[in-house]
């Protein structure tokens, strides 16, 4: 079964998947970058004396951060889902 031609508008909903898959890897890293500040690095420095403790205010907006990109992934998954039924357009058959 051959698959059928790509229109102008499938380039496009492709194109704005490939950028969400690109969008998802920045928010992993920045979940994990945030995540890790805030729940190992921050905390460790504070225990060993290495900072003052008013470093302790900084752990707050790092989790927020995390939140906010694992939402962010989250919200991006969803939408490549949707926008992944572009896919029945040129190639009725998912199995091959």
């Amino acid at each position: 079964m051959d698959p059928f031609a790509i229109t102008q508008q499938d380039y496009i909903e492709l194109h704005k998947i490939v950028n969400n898959i690109w969008l998802m890897l920045v928010c992993a890293f920045s979940f994990s970058g945030n995540m890790l500040l805030a729940h190992a690095i921050i905390p460790s420095l504070l225990e060993s004396g290495s900072v003052s403790k008013s470093w302790n205010k900084f752990r707050a907006p790092f989790y927020f951060m995390g939140f906010i990109s694992a939402t962010a992934y989250v919200g991006l998954a969803v939408y490549s889902i949707i926008l992944g039924d572009v896919i029945s357009n040129f190639w009725s058959d998912y199995w091959i």
